[in-house]
């Protein structure tokens, strides 16, 4: 069976609309319609996911709410699916920070830079890789997941976690199994570069209450996988 990933990015707030880094801070969506998600609850309406998983910040958790209410009870909420966490910098904006030689820096090259207080490209990185493999294993999409990515500490492509993911529809006459995330943009935009060979972090934007779908070979019947 194939697999279908909905990777949904949270609503717009207050930060949003700021420009604000926000983090692992826990500010919540702007109210109503606000929020920009109109068009996240008409593109979600009447689709069946077999499972939901959410970061544990009220911006996504309200998110889910307000697009598909009928699927708060459902869902698993996952703390490692976090925007990255910058620490210091957590409520300050460009044109606050651009004369920090350090944040410099950091826009020059996070990979080798970490904000103060906050966390390595490396360490978020890993919490990602060790979610997606958790993901993977739950939607059947691989046999074992590639541990080799563990390793990566640079935004360099790399051997995917799945064989056969790209963002194309799926041919198949048969309904796929689909997993709904809701989550960060850095979430989606690394889960992305680690899931599709060839595509780097900066590859993938996504705009807040956007989707990301990916669609890839599930495991042949008979061989486990999709556990309730």
């Amino acid at each position: 069976m194939d697999v279908e990933w909905w990777l949904v990015r949270h609503g717009l707030t207050a930060w949003n609309t700021e420009r604000r880094y926000q983090g692992h801070s826990d500010p919540p969506l702007l109210p109503g319609e606000t929020s920009g998600l109109t068009g996240l609850r008409r593109e979600l309406e009447g689709v069946n996911f077999a499972a939901v998983y959410a970061s544990d910040l009220r911006r996504c958790l309200e998110t889910l709410a307000w697009a598909r209410p009928d699927l708060r009870d459902k869902v698993h909420i996952d703390p490692r699916l976090r925007e990255m966490n910058f620490g210091q910098w957590e409520g300050q904006t460009y044109e606050m920070l651009k004369d920090d030689e350090r944040y410099r820096a950091w826009i020059d090259n996070p990979q080798a830079v970490t904000p103060p207080g906050g966390e390595s490209w490396q360490a978020f990185q890993s919490r990602l890789s060790g979610v997606c493999g958790d993901l993977l294993a739950r939607s059947g999409a691989v046999k074992e997941t590639v541990s080799g990515v563990l390793g990566r500490v640079s935004d360099q492509p790399a051997e995917p976690l799945a064989p056969k993911v790209t963002q194309q529809l799926s041919t198949s006459v048969q309904e796929p199994w689909r997993l709904l995330i809701v989550t960060h943009g850095g979430v989606i935009s690394l889960l992305c570069s680690l899931l599709m060979p060839g595509l780097r972090f900066w590859d993938t934007r996504i705009g807040p209450g956007g989707v990301q779908r990916l669609y890839f070979q599930g495991k042949e019947d008979g061989e486990g996988g999709k556990g309730s």
